[in-house]
């Protein structure tokens, strides 16, 4: 069985291109617009990784992602942060229960690195 994977981001062309790697890699690939259907979704869809960005609207990541420690169901999904936002923002994403973060423009091979290392776990 593959692992899935939600990716958490409302723009376009960069949840187009992490859908499509992820997919390539084998992954079971789900989507969700913002951190209100992220969060719905990861607990409906029960992945094995998150990979969020930060800037989102109705709810960003950092806040996604602290509800998502706080449940049951997701509270030991690692989670990748995916942003153009500094040093602040990945202190942020960190202090809020993120597992690794990965600057933009994304590095496809470093982030493919992070998801089979925090997969493997």
């Amino acid at each position: 069985m593959n692992k899935k994977v939600l990716v958490v981001d409302d723009h376009h062309d960069t949840s187009l291109l992490l859908c499509r790697v992820l997919k390539t890699e084998g992954y079971d690939v789900h989507h969700a617009i913002d951190g209100v259907v992220g969060l719905s979704s990861a607990k409906r869809v029960h992945p094995d990784l998150i990979v969020t960005d930060v800037q989102m609207p109705r709810m960003n990541g950092i806040e996604m992602i602290r509800l998502l420690r706080e449940s049951d169901e997701c509270r030991r999904v690692p989670i990748i942060v995916i942003s153009s936002y500094g040093k602040h923002v990945m202190e942020d994403a960190l202090s809020a229960g993120a597992d690794q973060f990965v600057a933009k423009p994304i590095d496809v091979d470093e982030l493919l690195i992070q998801v089979k290392t925090r997969l493997a776990n």
